[in-house]
Formats: C-alpha cells, structure tokens, sequence
C-alpha cells in the first residue's frame, strides 16, 4: 500500500463509515418523529457523498431546512452537476467498504437491520461530545439522513442520478 492510499484508508475506512452510516440513519428515523426507518439501499450512497469534500462542503453550506432539493440546484448552478453524476459510480466503488461498515455498525449495536422489510434503524440515538475532523463528517451524514427522510425512493434517485 502506497503512502496516498494509506492516507485514504485512515480517512475512509469501514469503521469511520460504520459511524456515518449510524448518523445518517439517526437524522433520517428521528427527523419528523414518525420513527421511520431507512430503506437498506439508501446506505449505499451515504459514504460515497459523505467521503467526498466537494459535496459535503456543498452539504454543510445549506441550510437543512432547504433540502435536498437545494443541494441539486446549487449543484447545476454552479455548473458542478457532474458531482451528483458520479454518485452513481462511486457507490458502486465503495460498496465493500459500506458492506463492511454496515458490519461494524451491526456489531457495535449501533443500528438494527429488519430482514423482514429490508430496513434500518439506530439502536442508540446519544452521540458523544466529540472535538475531531470526524464530528463534520457526522453532522453532515445526520443532515443528509434528514433531508432523505423528506424524499421517495425514487426522488432520491431523481435528485442524484442514481439507480437502486
């Protein structure tokens, strides 16, 4: 493993993605206190969003009462469309590392997998106080939960030019 991979590795790793995919499916079931729980394929593009400064800097400056909706227009507004268009291919690239983050993250009960409908929910909700580079990664993951949980299925693969 070369030096840049490492570097890679010890920002993108399964364990750091087990805790993002953990915030996301908090903001998402505690958003509109219905307590829904998220569909398992939408875990799939939290890391490849999430992992990518661009898009997570596009993230944090909105507003989480403008949505999702609002990340798309600034995006095209901006003439940046082509980061949404590879969302879809990078979900693709990072699903061993979602794998093996929904592993840790099940592990360490920190979410709860539904076999029956094929969804997910947080088994602990409390974060920690914590003073690190992760806790940007974290609130931006709990935001994207949020405005997800606002969105269809289908809404969601509208907005970010992604197939389920």
């Amino acid at each position: 493993m070369n030096d840049l991979n490492r570097e890679i590795y010890l920002v993108q790793n399964p364990a750091i993605g087990a805790v993002i995919l953990w915030r996301f499916v908090c903001g998402y079931y505690e958003n509109d206190g219905k307590c829904r729980q998220v569909p398992f394929p939408l875990l799939f593009l939290v890391l490849p969003i999430i992992f990518r400064q661009d898009l997570r800097e596009v993230i944090q400056g909105t507003y989480i009462s403008s949505g999702l909706q609002k990340v798309s227009e600034k995006l095209f507004k901006n003439n940046k469309a082509d980061l949404f268009c590879s969302i879809h291919y990078a979900a693709d690239q990072y699903k061993a590392t979602t794998l093996s983050a929904i592993s840790i993250a099940t592990k360490a009960n920190l979410i709860g997998i539904s076999i029956k409908d094929a969804t997910v929910l947080p088994l602990h909700s409390k974060v920690a106080t914590m003073q690190s580079s992760s806790e940007s990664l974290l609130k931006q993951a709990a935001k994207l939960g949020t405005w997800c949980s606002q969105l269809t299925l289908y809404e969601i693969s509208v907005l970010l030019k992604v197939r389920f």
